[in-house]
Order: C-alpha cells, then structure tokens, then sequence
C-alpha cells in the first residue's frame, strides 16, 4: 500500500492507503477501491471530475497589495490640505 507523508503543526504524519469495499451512489454496484483515509462514495467510471482552478494573474495580485513605502511618491488624490491656524 502506498502511504504519504503529511506535516500537520509541529510534526509528520504518515497517512496510509486503504483498500475500501462499498455501494457506489451513483451506479448501486459493489466496488472495491483503493484511497486514503475517507471512504469514497463513487466508483472510478462515476466519480464527478475535479473542478479545475483558473490560474490568476499572480504579477497583477501581488501589485495591487504592494504597500506604500516611504520613498515612494503619493498620489495627489490621497494628499489633503487643512488649513493651518493661527
């Protein structure tokens, strides 16, 4: 059986493949199939497909949450005025 390491908080752990022998939801077929920890509810022919992540623009996220330093200039829109008093 393969097994995989997982490294939770402060240490590893080891999480082996089981073999699991049930009634597919979709089918109603005994089936036998191999998979970690949690008991699978579909057969392989029935399991619904992963849903696929769009990759984002990472160069556009990380601008736009580059923070202000003090060297850079500010926008005049974020300059404001009061009037001195005297």
């Amino acid at each position: 059986m393969e097994s995989k390491e997982v490294f939770v908080k402060a240490h590893t752990r080891i999480i082996k493949q089981k073999v699991y022998r049930f009634v597919c939801k979709n089918c109603n077929q005994v089936v036998e199939r191999t998979c970690y920890p949690s008991q699978p509810l579909y057969c392989l022919e029935c399991r619904p497909q992963k849903a696929t992540a769009s990759k984002s623009n990472h160069k556009a996220i990380a601008k736009s949450k580059k923070k202000f330093t003090a060297q850079q200039p500010v926008a005049e829109e974020f300059i404001v005025f009061h009037p001195v008093s005297q």
